[in-house]
């Protein structure tokens, strides 16, 4: 059931941009530019809001106070290894030979070198993590971003980003190795794993989010405004110009070494 929603989701999404094919390669992310579109993402956004701070930011808080750092590292380390595969691919896709070779030596170093991805060894060598995804393909693919939409639960996202992060969530070796194995429990392990990335990125950034709220009058156009800053650093149609953007990584991935 859960794997036939998002195949839906994915192609409903992929019409959407179809529908957008013939925007100009430069252009970034659409305004709402619709009432409707926009009293929408507010509707979502105040649930999803609320989702956050009744539920999720006191679980992120709790886990938070039962880890430590070097642990929540560790934790950041083995997922981010696992997405390796991920970038070596979608770096092909770019026509980025060399990237992608980088990736698959970083996976392959910090596999074995680095306990199965606990530490990551290959950035000691030299070898720097250079994370991409599907969502950065279909850019250099001159595929236009299309209008802001705010997702249940997820967030934050554009037609284009949500195409991207579904696409690599069934690239994920995690996903094929559930789906190899058949069985309940593998899928089990393979959604609390989901579960516990998802709850480390949150325990890692609660101080980034929460500075964004107490600091903001409105805070769905901040999150919004510091999302569409984020988008615009992803390169574009082969351009892979100096970014001069804040760092507003609402990957997760890196947002807590601003703070």
């Amino acid at each position: 059931m859960t794997k036939k929603f998002f195949t839906y989701t994915a192609l409903l999404l992929l019409l959407g941009l179809g529908g957008c094919a013939g925007a100009p390669a430069s252009e970034t992310v659409s305004p709402e530019n619709d009432t409707a579109l926009e009293t929408y993402n507010r509707a979502m956004f105040s649930f999803n809001n609320k989702l956050d701070k009744f539920v999720i930011r006191p679980v992120a808080k709790g886990y938070r106070a039962v880890t430590n750092e070097y642990f929540r590292q560790r934790v950041t380390n083995f997922f981010s290894n696992i997405d390796e595969p991920i970038s070596a691919a979608n770096h092909i896709l770019q026509g980025e030979l060399a990237d992608s070779g980088n990736n698959l030596g970083r996976f392959v170093i910090n596999t074995t070198f680095g306990l199965v991805g606990l530490y990551d060894v290959a950035s000691s060598m030299g070898m720097e993590k250079d994370k991409t995804g599907f969502d950065e393909t279909l850019a250099t693919w001159c595929v236009p971003d299309g209008p802001f939409i705010v997702l249940p639960v997820v967030g934050p996202s554009t037609p284009r980003a949500a195409v991207g992060f579904t696409v690599d969530g069934y690239s994920s070796p995690g996903y094929w190795i559930a789906q190899e194995s058949g069985g309940e429990d593998a899928w089990l392990v393979y959604y609390t794993a989901s579960g516990l990335k998802y709850l480390n990125l949150m325990a890692e950034n609660l101080k980034f989010l929460e500075s964004l709220e107490e600091g903001s009058i409105d805070y769905y156009e901040a999150v919004k405004s510091a999302y569409l800053q984020n988008r615009g650093k992803i390169k574009a149609c082969g351009r892979n110009e100096e970014n001069t953007v804040p760092d507003y990584d609402f990957d997760m991935g890196e947002m807590n070494d601003d703070f």
